[in-house]
């Protein structure tokens, strides 16, 4: 694999060839194929901590995992779930796992495998998850129309019933797709629904700024990295433009033709949509089969590439070392999932990743204070380059008192020869 700052995930609903594949953006070359496992809904594919990609299976209640570099899943470990998965996340750090069960939310502790909490508060399938930024919260959009953002913090803590952080209400069709910006706590987020709207939330206080109204329903949203332009994916197979840096004066704009920049190349729903890093390359998937990569500035396909089935999944991925690493390393450990939630208080035993490559000197006491007094010789070394450095601060500051009054003096005689 070259060194490329990203990569594809792609995958379809046949799943005959593979179940994901990784492209080169570049060339559109094939990288690598994830293979065993069944095909892989939609909204049900996650990174976890760039290290492993996680996906639901479409017709079983499991979960499938394999390591970036490899074709084949992760031996000897059984991810099974209590139902069907319907929409999938997990948080940047890859501690916490996020999966919709019919109306239901699930929240795993990735490491332990252990079941934090089940949550209800849709009363239709959920259609939609995703963790923002720093993992402190995610959001659940559904049939029923409805989006919550739950705090992670109120999820995991087993002495109160976990409420929505905010809740909204204000789409008449099933939820088909949300966004949720990059500003951690005060991230922007957009819902998109078959009720033909896409709405912007602001996540911090729960208000909603902006209300797009199209003319045809939306199925798919994305924005640039920068957040100035907005990618809505359509049934009518067209991906429209929106820029956020003229916004409409008013709370409700109703987009029209002449308002909208678009992106013609699919012939059925718009089904996926991500931007590349560099705010130039959009990447877009249908139900037609073809994932095609655009020049945003000239609204052009550079390149396509050709599935089997309609696309569940397009998605751009930092192409990070384990992708190409010939020996893995995983950043994080993955353990077999709860089904049901246990009580606190067991005995559990909780495995760390470290970077030491020689546990016995790792546990050794000896090395351990050893550790330590060399420490405190950095300390008092420390100490001294202060020292060292605030004598020469005085020594600047009374040359440079010198030369003022210098040039001074230099000055007022000057004045008094003239």
């Amino acid at each position: 694999m070259r060194c490329e700052k990203e990569v594809v995930l792609t995958s379809d609903s046949s799943g005959e060839a593979w179940s994901a594949a990784c492209w080169d953006p570049s060339t559109g070359s094939l990288l690598m194929t994830y293979r065993n496992a069944s095909a892989l809904p939609h909204n049900c594919v996650s990174i976890l901590n760039d290290s492993y990609l996680l996906a639901a299976d479409v017709t079983k209640p499991r979960l499938h995992l394999w390591p970036l570099n490899s074709q084949n899943p992760v031996e000897n470990l059984r991810l099974s779930t209590p139902g069907k998965v319907s929409a999938l996340s997990c948080s940047r750090n890859g501690c916490y796992i996020a999966a919709a069960i019919g109306e239901k939310l699930f929240i795993w502790q990735t490491s332990t495998g252990r079941l934090l909490r089940t949550v209800s508060k849709h009363y239709q399938t959920v259609t939609c998850l995703k963790f923002n930024a720093d993992g402190a919260f995610f959001v659940s959009g559904g049939e029923d129309g409805l989006v919550f953002i739950w705090a992670l913090a109120n999820i995991a803590n087993d002495h109160e019933e976990p409420l929505p952080r905010h809740g909204f209400s204000d789409h008449t069709l099933p939820v088909k797709d949300i966004y949720l910006g990059n500003i951690y706590s005060k991230s922007r987020l957009i819902s998109v629904s078959l009720d033909r709207t896409a709405r912007i939330y602001d996540t911090n206080v729960g208000t909603q700024l902006l209300v797009l109204i199209f003319r045809v329903p939306l199925t798919t949203v994305c924005m640039d990295i920068k957040e100035c332009n907005v990618f809505f994916g359509c049934t009518d197979g067209l991906i429209r433009q929106f820029n956020l840096q003229f916004p409409p004066r008013g709370n409700e704009f109703h987009v029209s033709d002449d308002d909208e920049v678009m992106f013609k190349g699919h012939t059925g729903n718009i089904t996926c949509l991500s931007v590349s890093i560099d705010c130039t390359t959009l990447l877009s998937g249908g139900s037609d089969g073809i994932v095609n990569l655009w020049d945003i500035p000239s609204h052009q396909i550079v390149r396509r590439i050709p599935h089997k089935g309609p696309i569940t999944t397009a998605i751009f991925s930092s192409a990070n070392e384990n992708y190409r690493a010939m020996s893995f390393k995983p950043k994080i450990l993955v353990r077999p999932l709860q089904r049901v939630a246990k009580e606190n208080g067991k005995n559990e035993i909780i495995e760390i990743i470290s970077k030491h490559d020689d546990y016995n000197s790792f546990l050794n006491v000896e090395h351990y204070l050893e550790s330590n007094s060399s420490s405190e010789v950095s300390m008092k070394k420390s100490i001294q380059d202060e020292l060292q450095i605030e004598k020469l601060k005085n020594i600047n500051k009374e040359l440079y008192k010198h030369l003022v009054n210098h040039l001074c003096k230099k000055t007022v005689i000057n004045t008094d020869e003239n």
